[in-house]
């Protein structure tokens, strides 16, 4: 079992006219998938909902759970921990009403076969999941 810290995050995954949906905040500077940490005796679903509403106002509906992602070490500082990723396929419910809310800054579409071909920059994270997934 790896030691250090242990973080559980939650978020949705929003794909429309094959483009996913993606959030940048002033802690990277990749763009990545809205979502966080899962808060104590909070549900996964529960968690994913509320990270959605408060980056950038997004009212989501989960369509399903996609492949947990684990990753080893934070991707910015390099640290030694355990961050378990588990993402839902989600539906936008609100489109016209997204926007960021501090601390994110910018949201965009970015088409999928741009992410497997390494473009949009977006996380390490979201390029795997897309190709695993899509």
């Amino acid at each position: 079992m790896p030691e250090g810290k242990f973080i559980v995050a939650s978020g949705p995954v929003i794909i429309e006219d094959n483009k996913l949906l993606v959030v940048k905040d002033n802690k990277d500077p990749f763009y990545k998938l809205p979502g966080g940490t899962v808060k104590e005796r909070e549900s996964l679903e529960d968690g994913c909902m509320r990270r959605a509403r408060e980056e950038i106002n997004a009212d989501v509906e989960i369509i399903r759970p996609l492949m947990p992602h684990i990753l080893y070490e934070n991707p910015k500082t390099k640290e030694k921990m355990t961050i378990i990723l588990i993402n839902y396929l989600a539906k936008l419910k609100n489109k016209e009403e997204i926007t960021p809310l501090p601390p994110s800054q910018d949201i965009k579409w970015v088409g999928i076969e741009e992410i497997k071909q390494g473009k949009g920059n977006v996380s390490p994270n979201v390029k795997a999941l897309i190709e695993k997934e899509y």
